[in-house]
């Protein structure tokens, strides 16, 4: 059997590979520490520019009720206290805001505004979408809300798209149930494709919702490791072994001509053909005669 090939040493990577290969380690490893500080750093600075006007309004009431400079806009004590202040005062607003809408008297509150804002042409679009956008997140985490994570034969029966069943409802002309199925963007997942497909066409993929989201986010790279196909290996076929020869009968002999001897001619009880220890015996006793010696040498007699 014959060896294996011996596989090549792998080619001396240059300083330029090298260094192409530790820069893009190092930028998957900065990008999400700066994307997350960054969302961070944005809402702090969205929620600090609201409360800036209102603890200077504060500062000014203050210093105007009293008569005299007691908060000092322009010092740096102001400053320090106003960059925390100005973070902590919505975050307050929310919670009491909150706190107001989940008991009796905040729910009329709410229930007054909401027929209040509604009341008006323009705002009363702008309101009442925002607020059904909202609700509807508010139960991202039920059992109706992107807690499916399904398959869509789109826009072929062998193509599957990855997405969310984000509602479901009777069809009266077809009789059918409709399933709603929110379809993300790669790498874009705020924006995307709402398909209306027949319950019966939506398959159930095997992710939860947040590995559903993460290989959208990544375009396909980040995937579940109880899903991750194995490896392929590389094709190693053994050198194929040699071909054996056939082995060839061997070939009949050829008719002999006529009157030469045959196998068939050779006659072991035929009493003129003797052995050569008769042959020596007889003539020891001199009853030999020289033609049967001639005929003892001989294998063969014609008939």
């Amino acid at each position: 059997m014959s060896s294996l090939p011996p596989i090549p040493p792998p080619n001396p990577r240059s300083p330029f590979v090298w260094l192409r290969n530790k820069f893009l380690a190092g930028v998957a490893v900065a990008l999400p520490l700066l994307i997350t500080f960054w969302i961070l750093q944005s809402a702090y600075h969205l929620l600090h520019g609201w409360s800036v006007p209102v603890v200077d309004f504060i500062a000014r009431f203050i210093n105007e009720l009293t008569g005299r400079i007691i908060v000092d806009p322009s010092s740096p004590t102001y400053q320090h206290v106003l960059t925390f202040v100005g973070f902590l005062i919505p975050l307050m607003v929310f919670l009491a805001l909150g706190a107001m809408a989940t008991n009796v008297l905040g729910v009329r509150v709410v229930m007054a505004m909401d027929k209040l804002l509604l009341s008006v042409p323009i705002v009363s679009f702008i309101y009442k979408s925002l607020k059904q956008v909202i609700d509807g997140f508010k139960g991202l985490g039920g059992r109706q809300n992107f807690k499916r994570v399904v398959y869509v034969d789109y826009p072929s029966g062998d193509m599957k798209m990855l997405g969310f069943v984000t509602g479901q409802y009777l069809d009266p002309q077809q009789n059918k149930v409709l399933a709603a199925v929110f379809i993300p963007g790669a790498l874009s997942p705020m924006t995307g494709l709402l398909l209306v497909v027949p319950i019966e066409q939506v398959t159930d993929a095997p992710l939860t919702v947040e590995d559903a989201m993460k290989l959208i986010f990544s375009g396909g790279l980040i995937v579940p490791s109880s899903l991750a196909a194995p490896a392929s290996k590389p094709d190693i076929s053994p050198a194929p072994l040699p071909v054996a020869e056939e082995a060839h009968e061997p070939e009949s002999e050829p008719d002999l001509p006529v009157g030469l001897p045959r196998a068939e001619d050779f006659d072991s009880g035929d009493p003129d053909i003797l052995s050569d220890s008769e042959v020596e015996a007889a003539e020891l006793a001199g009853t030999h005669s020289p033609g049967r010696r001639i005929l003892s040498a001989l294998s063969w007699r014609k008939k």
